[in-house]
């Protein structure tokens, strides 16, 4: 990818279809990257419950193979996890726990409301 593309590749869109007619979406990064990194650490804490999220540190990084820090840094929102952590914690919790984690009663309006640009 050239310099050149990155706005483009950035501020690129998706298409969907909402009540029947098709609409243009362009996401808002910053805003999904926080909203996926604090649901992300919901769904940490629901997994492996602790009195603190030391605790919870300590319990999920013997399964997921990532150190203490890591784990907290993902509890803080500091950073993100790979697809494959994701994964297993949503595995962990099951389908229909982390759809809830996930939506926190928001609708697909809701959640695509926040996460938008424009």
């Amino acid at each position: 990818m050239s310099l050149s593309s990155l706005p483009r590749v950035l501020s690129s869109g998706v298409k969907f279809l909402l009540n029947g007619r098709e609409k243009s979406f362009i996401v808002n990064r910053v805003e999904a990257r926080d909203l996926a990194r604090s649901r992300f650490g919901d769904a940490l804490r629901e997994a492996f419950p602790g009195a603190s999220d030391t605790e919870t540190a300590r319990q999920a990084s013997k399964v997921l193979g990532r150190s203490e820090r890591q784990v907290l840094n993902w509890l803080s929102g500091e950073s993100s996890p790979v697809i494959e952590d994701v994964y297993t914690v949503c595995a962990i919790l099951g389908v229909f726990r982390t759809m809830e984690i996930l939506t926190r009663d928001q609708t697909r309006n809701d959640i695509l409301n926040r996460i938008g640009q424009g």
